[in-house]
Formats: structure tokens, sequence, C-alpha cells
């Protein structure tokens, strides 16, 4: 085997192969998981390095050949065989981590193969004895073997076959013998049935005779039952009639009686309405008397209030002329009061005049004294002032130096930060590459997946081919030993009948000649023996 540039294994391929190796070189076979723990010898800054001639054990080959995977993919490479000179070490790194990942996962599909092809071999029956491959002799073996073991089912199929119809033709006697003790059987019942169906018409018609008797004495009584009927129902209509009429009488009695009583009962009800009319009417003039008296006493009270609000008013008007007279006396005196007020406020307004002058004289020198405080803190503050300039200056000389200094560092900065950035875009292109580049090798290795599975798909139909023909001469072979078979139970099964027709046409013989047909008789002396009967 070399790895997947070469044409996909077919067992004519795996022959010569085997044959050179023992010709022209001894290269010892090795596994796939040889291959997985060997260290390749590449050195490479690609994902996908030159293919080498690596010699597999079957399995292995066809497990790499299934999948187009090159074996060389496989082996253990470390981070030194990506080298480049010209690549930075962070690519060198993904690489190599994308190199180990897809190494992993097509060691997956390369041992989940291999198993599978394992169990296959297993499940078939193959692989005994310590062999660890299966060559083409092998296959080609196993496939006879399967053949010839199809022949033999067939052939049992067929003997089986034959037993059964022999065995139905046994079965067919039996059925006609057992028929023919039926048909006996039947006739006898036949007979015993007619018997029985005569005793019945004969009961049968007795008891009609019977049925019309019964019927006939039936309607006799039926017709005195209804002639009696009649007559007590005429007699209960003349009593209800009687009863009527006695109903009818008292009925007129109580009427008369209820017109007595309601006339009474009206006479009263209208002089009990004559006496509630002149005791109401005597009510009225009574409480008209009282109203009338009630009013009087309300005009006489009403006259006695007039005269008390006058009198009040009277009063009233005394005491507020004695109010008014003293109110006069008050503001009389509040007048005096207040002239003796103004007088001492006018003095007190002078006192604080003068009081007021001699503060303002205080307050001005005061101030007098303030501006030149004043002045004097002014020429402080000027001092002051020229100090903080100075000092302001020497702040914004050193802002200026820190500012000057930030935008180096900013400089600095942005000058990293677009290294960064240039770096993380060429990692990030190398990342798109190693996509693309593993998308390609996918590619490829499904296109030898496909050349691999066309090759084998060629392969069993030429095998098939060969199966197939054999296989229609053998089944040629066993279709005219069918037919010569079906031949043979086609006359047994024609001298079968004609024995039950002569054992039908002579039923003292019957038994005979089916026991004798049984026993193994040719149809011949069978046919002369009925002749001979008859």
């Amino acid at each position: 085997f070399v790895a997947p540039k070469m044409d996909p294994a077919t067992p004519s391929n795996n022959m010569a192969l085997s044959s050179k190796r023992q010709t022209k070189s001894k290269k010892t076979e090795m596994n796939i998981e040889e291959v997985f723990a060997s260290v390749s010898n590449v050195q490479a800054s690609g994902l996908n390095p030159p293919p080498a001639r690596t010699v597999l054990t079957p399995r292995s080959a066809e497990s790499c050949l299934k999948h187009g995977i090159n074996p060389e993919i496989l082996r253990i490479r470390d981070l030194e065989s990506f080298f480049d000179p010209n690549v930075d070490p962070a690519i060198q790194r993904m690489r190599h981590e994308a190199y180990s990942q897809r190494r992993h996962e097509m060691m997956g599909l390369v041992r989940a193969e291999r198993k599978k092809i394992v169990n296959a071999e297993v499940a078939a029956g193959q692989g005994a004895s310590g062999e660890t491959g299966l060559t083409p002799g092998a296959i080609l073996a196993a496939q006879s073997k399967a053949n010839a073991t199809f022949v033999e089912l067939e052939e049992k199929r067929m003997l089986k076959m034959k037993k059964r119809q022999e065995k139905e033709i046994e079965q067919m006697l039996q059925f006609e013998v057992k028929m023919a003790d039926i048909a006996e059987e039947r006739e006898r019942r036949a007979k015993l049935e007619a018997d029985k169906e005569e005793r019945r018409k004969r009961e049968k018609m007795k008891r009609s005779k019977l049925l019309a008797e019964e019927r006939r004495l039936k309607e006799l009584r039926r017709a005195a039952m209804a002639d009696a009927e009649e007559e007590m129902r005429l007699q209960k209509q003349r009593q209800m009639h009687s009863k009527e009429k006695a109903i009818q009488a008292e009925k007129e009695a109580k009427e008369r009686a209820l017109k007595r009583d309601a006339k009474l009962k009206e006479e009263e009800r209208v002089k009990k309405a004559e006496e509630h009319r002149i005791q109401t009417q005597r009510i009225l003039e009574q409480q008209q008397a009282a109203i009338k008296a009630k009013m009087e006493e309300m005009d006489a009270a009403e006259e006695l209030r007039q005269q008390r609000i006058h009198e009040e008013q009277e009063l009233e008007k005394k005491q507020m002329e004695e109010k008014r007279k003293a109110v006069e006396e008050r503001i009389a005196r509040n007048m005096k009061m207040a002239a003796k007020i103004e007088e001492k406020r006018k003095k007190e307004f002078h006192e604080k005049q003068r009081h007021h002058e001699q503060l303002r004289e205080e307050h001005l020198q005061a101030q007098e004294r303030d501006r030149e405080l004043q002045a004097r803190q002014q020429q402080l503050m000027e001092q002051r002032r020229l100090l903080v300039l100075a000092q302001t200056r020497r702040d914004d000389e050193r802002r200026k130096e820190a500012l000057r200094q930030a935008f180096v560092d900013e400089e600095i900065n942005v000058q990293r930060v677009r290294e960064d950035r240039e770096r993380h875009q060429m990692l990030m292109k190398e990342k798109k590459n190693l996509k693309t580049a593993m998308k390609l090798e996918n590619v490829n290795r499904i296109k030898r997946i496909a050349e691999y599975k066309r090759l084998e798909t060629l392969r069993n139909i030429h095998e098939g081919d060969k199966r197939i023909e054999m296989m229609l001469n053998r089944k040629n072979e066993i279709v005219e030993a069918r037919r010569s078979n079906a031949i043979s139970v086609k006359i047994t099964k024609d001298n079968l009948i004609k024995v039950m027709d002569d054992a039908k046409a002579n039923g003292n013989k019957a038994s005979k000649l089916i026991k004798q047909f049984l026993s193994g008789g040719s149809v011949g002396s069978t046919e002369s023996g009925a002749k001979k009967n008859k």
C-alpha cells in the first residue's frame, strides 16, 4: 500500500502488491495504531505533507482507502517541524494545533472503520486460527462456500417438497376413505330424519285440531263475557243517573241558602257603613272645634310676644344711649393722653437725632480707617497676585511638559495597538487560510473516497456477474429436477384419481383397491382387478 496517491486496492492489486513486497523489499507491515504512534520525519510548514511510502496491514489499508486518508497525516509532528523563518511563531503554533486536531479526527474515522471491518469478519466466521488478515483467496473461498451452501439448501428444500407431496397423496387417500364413510353415515341419518319428519307431521296435524277446538271454545266464552259486561255497564249507567239527580238537587238547595246569607250580609254591611259615616262626621266636628280654640290661643300669645319685643327694644335704646355717652367720655380722655405722648415723642426724637449725628461722625472716621487698611491690603494682594502668576506660569510649563510626554506615550501606544491589530489580522488571515486548506483537503479526500467506491463497485459487479452466472447454471439444473419431480407427482396423482374412480364405481371393493394402492400395487394390476370384478 502506498498512501492515497495510488489506486484503491482490489483483490488483484492486493495480490500484485504482496508479490512485489516479497520480491522487491522486505518492509514490515504496520497497522494504523503503529502509524499513529510513530513520529514523522517531514519538515514542512504546511498542513498537508507529501505522501510517503508506508506499508500497511490489509485492514488498516482498507480503512484508509475507504476514507481517502493519507497515512502520513496520522503521524506525530512536533512544533519544530512547522518552522519557517518567514512565518510568525504564533502562526507556527496555530498550524501545529490545527494539524494535531485534524490528526485525531482522522484517526477516529480510521479506528471506527477498522472496527467495523473486524466485526464484519467475526460475524461472517472469517479470520480463524491466528490469521490476522483476509486475503483475496479467502474471499473467493468464502463466496464458493456460500454458493455451495445455497445449493445444499435448495436440494434439501426439494427433498422436503417431495416428502410433502407424498404426504399430501396419503392425506388425499385417507380423505376419500373418510368421505365414503361419511356418505354412508349421511344416508343412514337422512333415513332417520325422514322417519322423524313423518312423525312430526302427524303430531302437528293432531295439535292443529286441538288448537282449533280450543279457539272455538274461547270464542264462545268471550261472547258470553261480553254480554255480561254490557249488562253491568247499563246497570252502572242507571245508578250514575240517579246519583247525578240527587247531587243536582243538593246543589240547588245550597245555592238558595247562599243567596239568603249574601242578602243578610249586604244589609248588615250598609248598616255598619252608615254608623261609620256618622261617627266620622262627629270626630271631624270635634277636631275643627279643637283647631279653632288652638288658633285663638296662638293669636293671644302673638300679641303678648309683640308687646314683649317692643319693651325690649325700648330698653335696648336706653342702653345704647348710655354706651354712646361712655364712649364720648373715653375719647376725650384719650385725646388728652395722646397730646402728652406726642410731646414726649418729640423730645425722644430730638435726642435720637443728636445720637445719630454722633454715630455718623464715628462711622465716617471708621470708614476712613477702613479705606487706609484696604489700600494696604490691595498692595499686599497685588504682590500676592504677582507671586501666584509666577507660580501659574511654572505650573503651565510643567503641564505642557507632561502633555508632551503623554503625547509621546500615546504615539507609542498607538503604534503598539497598530502592530497588535496587524498581527491579529495576520492570525485571522492565517486561520482562514488553514480552514480553506482543510476544506480543500476534505474535498480531495471526498474525491479519493468516491474513486475508491467506484473501483470497489466495479469489482463487486464483476464478482457478482460470475456468481450470478454460476447460480443461473445451478438454477437451470434445479428447475429440470423440479420439472421431472412434478411430472412424476402428476402421474401418481392421475393413478390415484383412477383408483378413486374405480373405488367409487365398485363400493364393495373400494377399501381393497385403496389398500392395494397404498401397499404399492401398480396401476395396471389395479385396473385389471377392477375389470374382473365387473
